[in-house]
């Protein structure tokens, strides 16, 4: 049997993050941080492995975009997937030009949420 892909979900927001793990966890082993800085902490554990990264982007401390960079300079092939209420044009900007996977606006479907992360763990390579 195949094992099921690891996301690691970051968002300041309780009530989305249990929302979003949730919709993933029908197909994916979960782990959630509340913050950017215990998302760091989780991706720099020597044993850590996850497959897909997705973070909020408005988080107080290190937000979204910090961690991602950091996230892929931990590991350069982790897709990433970019939450966010207020959708700027600079935010979105900043986030494509980071290479992230998918950019998926607040409020979001289970099958949007699903499709944005199959298609991110798709572009990975094995």
């Amino acid at each position: 049997a195949q094992a099921r892909s690891r996301v690691l979900l970051v968002d300041d927001e309780e009530s989305i993050r249990r929302l979003l793990s949730r919709m993933l966890e029908s197909a994916y082993d979960v782990e959630v941080a509340a913050d950017g800085e215990t998302a760091m902490r989780l991706l720099r554990q020597p044993d850590a492995h996850y497959d897909l990264l997705i973070s909020d982007l408005n988080m107080p401390g290190i937000d979204g975009l910090m961690l991602i960079r950091e996230a892929q300079r931990i590991d350069p092939a982790l897709p990433a997937i970019v939450i966010t209420g207020y959708s700027s044009e600079s935010s979105a900007i900043a986030a494509l030009n980071l290479g992230v996977a998918g950019y998926l606006t607040k409020p979001f479907g289970t099958a949007q949420v699903l499709a944005a992360a199959a298609k991110a763990l798709g572009a990975r390579p094995a």
